[in-house]
Order: structure tokens, then sequence, then C-alpha cells
């Protein structure tokens, strides 16, 4: 359970460029906040194979932020 509004932490989100549909409607609206920003990785939905280590470098960067 969370004990604050989703729109208070901290995130980022990796949009999988090749994988289709853009993000729903909430997660659109989570990404105006000064808490969340967007990634776009040219890629598929599994870039954990095909691009891993430029996923690895996001995630590394997100962390240290």
């Amino acid at each position: 359970m969370l004990v604050r509004p989703m729109e208070e932490l901290p995130a980022t989100y990796v949009k999988c460029l090749l994988d289709g549909a853009e993000p729903t409607d909430d997660v659109v609206r989570l990404l105006t906040g000064p808490r969340w920003r967007r990634i776009d990785l040219a890629t598929g939905h599994w870039p954990m194979f095909s691009q891993p280590q430029e996923l690895a470098r996001l995630l590394l960067d997100a962390a240290a932020t």
C-alpha cells in the first residue's frame, strides 16, 4: 500500500517506441506532474534483450536522481 499518492513519488517511465500505443490517460496525467519523467527508447517491448546497455544506463541514471 502506498502512503503517498503516486503523483508525489518520483518515477521514470520508459516508453518503448516500437511497442505501439501511447500510455494510458492515467499515465499521461502522471507524466505531466513535476515528479515523473518520460524517456523514449527506440525499441520494442523487450529492451532488456534488444538494447540492454542503453536500458541499464537509463535505469542507473533514473536511480541516481
